[in-house]
């Protein structure tokens, strides 16, 4: 009967050690919670980033095409003025 207490004991501890185990490796430490909110917000960041260039981007193009039409409507205006001065 002891034996069957010795190895009743010893599976006791194994289980309770196994408990304090995952206990122990499912709690973060705070700089390992630091380090994924930091990650969280560069990752955040960046993808805002990337949304403000893109929004830059079209913007900038926009832009472009509304100079170049323009300065076409520009041209086409000196033309016809230098047109009407010519007759």
């Amino acid at each position: 009967m002891s034996n069957k207490k010795v190895v009743l004991g010893i599976a006791a501890g194994v289980a309770a050690l196994a408990v304090v185990g995952l206990l122990v490796t499912k709690k973060k430490s705070k700089k390992e919670k630091f380090a994924d909110a930091a990650k969280d917000a560069k990752d955040n960041f960046r993808s805002k980033l990337q949304e403000l260039q893109r929004k830059a981007k079209k913007e900038f193009n926009s832009a472009l095409e509304d100079n170049g039409s323009i300065a076409n409507k520009a041209k086409e205006r000196a033309n016809e003025w230098i047109g009407k001065t010519s007759n």
